[in-house]
């Protein structure tokens, strides 16, 4: 198997991941505009829930560009790509409602904590992909200068 090529099972779960994406953001954009024209209270909370969604996209989706880098300390990636989202996701987590408050402390405190693992989770698996990538890049690009001397 050529190995400048990335794997059948690893592509499809990259266009899977893009395809969820790509739904996730329409769904949610019609949610966004039937709650602007609903209105009322449900409405409202449409309208909410699409403005929270985009804003925690863009939030762990822009520092994620850090993995393209080769010049700092994966440990420096990973907080620059991690930190900004998980900052801003608890705290809309907190104004829209999604972290209950109305449970006690204990059930604050173990939702952030779940939010931090699972936050982990996903960064790490994001963190190996785009540093795979970066080194197939690299790979190639260093073939490419080898025969071109």
């Amino acid at each position: 198997m050529n190995n400048s090529n990335p794997s059948i099972g690893k592509t499809l779960a990259i266009y899977t991941a893009t395809g969820i994406g790509i739904a996730s953001f329409i769904g949610s954009l019609f949610s966004g505009i039937a709650g602007m024209i609903m209105g009322g209270s449900t409405g409202s909370m449409l309208v909410k829930q699409f403005v929270a969604t985009l804003v925690i996209g863009i939030a762990f989706g822009a520092p994620a560009i850090i993995w393209v880098s080769d010049r700092l300390a994966t440990w420096i990636k990973l907080i620059v790509a991690i930190v900004p989202g998980t900052i801003i996701y608890t705290c809309i987590a907190w104004w829209i409602g999604w972290i209950p408050r109305e449970y006690g402390v204990w059930a604050v405190i173990s939702t952030i904590v779940m939010i931090l693992v699972v936050t982990l989770i996903i960064c790490a698996i994001c963190g190996v992909v785009f540093r795979s990538n970066v080194r197939t890049m690299n790979d190639y690009l260093k073939r490419r200068q080898q025969i071109s001397h």
